[in-house]
């Protein structure tokens, strides 16, 4: 009768102890919100998996040219495939006409339909407008997350005026000009407050926004990034084609 007894007693204490731990670990997932630290080590490593992505680059204000001041660009529509491809419809104004040229980045060579003519050819030197750097885990998104503990803040995003969609944290800090470099394609070195919305459950940046002045006039750029690992194949034009 003791020994059941006993049994009993060390089954109860066994099951109080599971209890005990279950609440422990409850008690550390509402520990309270994510800290920037937690956030940013969980977004760049998020970044750095990224095989696939869409995006979208919009620039208003200042004039800023992706070539040698022929070619002002206005924005960019495309997709992403890792290692380092990318492709986008890129919307520019051209001697003061607004048109469309397709541009390509494979491995660092650039590719760009002729504005009049729709044909594709490799871009020339001065054209720099290269969207893949975007995710390079070494210049790109995942090395200014990691870089970003020092100066990054949380915002207060409780008025719901950022036009953000979806359960994200808002993070701003300061970006140095190589970073900047990158988010611009090129097209912009210099220091910046850069405005990070990221997923929250995903880790994943949905969002970045900022502004950078020129001359006497402010470029504004906002970037959306979304349809993460969907299927993408992203090859080199045939020179002289159209379409």
């Amino acid at each position: 009768m003791v020994t059941s007894l006993g049994r009993v007693l060390a089954l109860v204490a066994a099951a109080c102890a599971l209890v005990a731990c279950g609440s422990s670990s409850d008690a550390e997932d509402d520990a309270g919100p994510a800290t920037v630290e937690s956030i940013l080590v969980d977004a760049a490593a998020a970044m750095a998996d990224v095989e696939t992505a869409a995006f979208t680059i919009e620039q208003t204000g200042a004039t800023v040219f992706i070539d040698d001041d022929q070619l002002a660009f206005r924005s960019a529509e495309g997709r992403f495939a890792r290692p380092s491809s990318a492709e986008a419809l890129v919307s520019v104004d051209a001697l003061g006409f607004a048109t469309q040229i397709g541009a390509i980045a494979i491995d660092g060579t650039l590719w760009f339909t002729n504005p009049l003519t729709g044909a594709w050819s490799e871009a020339p030197p001065g054209f720099t407008f290269d969207p893949a750097t975007l995710f390079d885990a070494e210049i790109g998104l995942p090395a200014l997350l990691s870089e970003a503990s020092e100066t990054a803040q949380l915002v207060d995003d409780s008025s719901n005026d950022s036009g953000v969609e979806g359960d994200t944290h808002h993070l701003r800090t300061s970006v140095a000009p190589e970073r900047v470099s990158v988010l611009t394609g090129g097209l912009i070195t210099d220091e910046t407050e850069v405005d990070l919305w990221i997923d929250v459950e995903t880790g994943r940046v949905v969002e970045v926004r900022f502004e950078l002045p020129i001359d006497d006039s402010t470029s504004s750029w906002r970037m959306t990034v979304g349809d993460y690992d969907a299927e993408v194949t992203i090859a080199p034009p045939e020179l002289g084609s159209t379409g």
